[in-house]
């Protein structure tokens, strides 16, 4: 079978969960994944299993796989692994087609018994012609499935696509990637990935036509070179977004601990992740960022951008950050600056350089004016606006609400009126009042489009990465194309 037909695995019509235990259990896996799937809506049919029998959530628990009347595609093991090779066999007998492990103490642990395990229920499946996801994870996530580990994620399904080595870590990218308005196609969160591993799911992501956009969690890889060639192949034709640790020898030494994963020198990993194409990055939070941008953002022509917001020191943070970052911020020509000075009463406490301060906005021609100013500069590639909200001194709560909430109509108003790739900037909101004002704020550009970010530093690296990216993608084409690779 091809790595790229693992349609099956997330549309299954049947699930039967192993490890089930009535609902007066105080700890119940199996029966926390019952309810996700439940609370999520999952629209097949839901089989608790355990040996005791009994009945849960007005379902039948039934005693073994065997006595299911009807078929069974996908099993979620939550069952000691002592118990899964039975397991695993029974499965096998049923006809049915994917195994999920939650269950854990398998390759990842020190015990030689667990390596054991792990390659016994493999031997087992594959004579059967079951898939196994994990063990010891989460599994997946899959709205149009109607799968979830979660019951509160988004029910909504997006063009975003995930592979994680760590349940956790999927678990807070859907949360964050939420927050900012951004939904999934598939998210798989691997475990060991003792069959299925990272490269099978990144081929199959790179040819999922629901799947625009591909993020990872990675702590080490079994093929080195079958991955590297699979994210180049991908990246060609998708953003590949990568979180890769276990660059330290202590993250190292964890990453063996979780999922048995063989990490890498950071360096090393950097140059080759580069050189395929893929975008690095070091959290999840900048892993939304990436995918915002891609989401809501054409692609820069070049590196040149203009900053335009209210507050000078402010200014100054931003001018340091977005160089440092690897952006230019071009100067305006003497015609374009006089402009600039020329659609307010006095040049006096703004600055009309790059970064643009334009304390007191006056009016809203003046704002659209300097737009247009902006915008008619030939070197111009970038238009970036920023909105401070705990920066302003001598201005009280009210009045500084009434500022921003202008300034933000101003910008939302700019949607269709420019024609320049354009992301917005919230920061420096430190009291809880502009903390609400930023997330209400957020909400209203995101549902309008915008990539928005959430600090000065968050956005110059997202946006010089993506640039970097636009850029790599030119020159392999070129590559591929020269007379010499043909």
């Amino acid at each position: 079978m091809e790595a790229f037909d693992l349609d099956f695995l997330f549309h299954p019509k049947s699930i039967a969960i192993a490890g089930v235990k009535d609902a007066n259990a105080t700890f119940n896996t199996g029966l926390m994944f019952l309810k996700a799937l439940t609370g999520f809506g999952y629209p097949g049919r839901l089989y608790p299993l355990n040996p005791k029998g009994g009945e849960v959530m007005g379902l039948k628990i039934y005693k073994t796989l065997k006595e299911i009347p009807g078929p069974v595609d996908y099993v979620i093991s939550a069952v000691p692994s002592r118990n899964t090779p039975e397991l695993v066999a029974d499965a096998a007998a049923k006809g049915v087609k994917a195994i999920h492990f939650f269950t854990s103490g398998f390759g990842e642990i020190e015990n030689i018994e667990g390596k054991k395990l792990q390659g016994e229920i493999l031997r087992i499946a594959r004579r059967g012609g079951i898939r196994i996801i994990g063990p010891n994870c989460l599994g997946l996530y899959c709205p149009a499935g109607g799968l979830s580990f979660n019951p509160h994620a988004s029910k909504e399904s997006g063009p975003v696509g995930m592979i994680s080595q760590s349940g956790g870590n999927a678990s807070h990218s859907i949360a964050e990637g939420n927050a900012r308005g951004v939904r999934f196609s598939k998210v798989i969160s691997m475990g060991n990935g003792a069959d299925l591993n990272e490269s099978d799911y990144l081929e199959y992501l790179t040819h999922d036509p629901d799947t625009r956009i591909i993020t990872a969690y990675i702590e080490g890889i079994k093929d080195g070179p079958r991955f590297l060639n699979a994210v180049k192949a991908a990246a060609r034709i998708k953003p590949v977004i990568i979180y890769k640790v276990g660059a330290s020898e202590a993250g190292a030494e964890a990453a063996v601990s979780h999922t048995t994963a063989l990490a890498g020198a950071n360096e090393v990993w950097e140059g080759l992740l580069r050189q395929v194409g893929a975008i690095q990055v070091h959290s999840i939070e900048e892993m939304i960022d990436m995918v915002v941008t891609f989401l809501h953002m054409a692609p820069p022509a070049g590196k040149n951008t203009v900053i335009v917001g209210i507050g000078g020191g402010a200014s100054v943070i931003l001018a340091d950050e977005f160089s440092q970052a690897g952006l230019s911020l071009p100067k305006f020509s003497k015609k374009s600056r006089q402009k600039l000075i020329g659609h307010f009463s006095s040049e006096a406490g703004r600055i009309f350089k790059n970064p643009v301060d334009m304390n007191n906005l006056e009016s809203p021609e003046a704002f659209a004016d300097t737009i247009k100013t902006i915008e008619a500069e030939d070197n111009v590639n970038l238009l970036v606006l920023h909105i401070a909200f705990d920066h302003f001194g001598l201005v009280n709560d009210e009045d500084k609400e009434l500022m921003v909430g202008v300034y933000q109509w101003l910008i939302l108003d700019l949607k269709n009126k420019t024609n320049k790739p354009m992301a917005v900037i919230l920061h420096s909101f430190a009291s809880d009042k502009s903390k609400k004002m930023a997330s209400a704020m957020r909400d209203s550009f995101t549902k309008e489009g915008f990539a928005v970010f959430l600090s000065i530093r968050s956005a110059a690296v997202a946006l010089n990465k993506y640039i970097q990216y636009q850029q790599w993608l030119k020159a392999d084409a070129r590559g591929r194309n020269h007379p010499g690779n043909k």
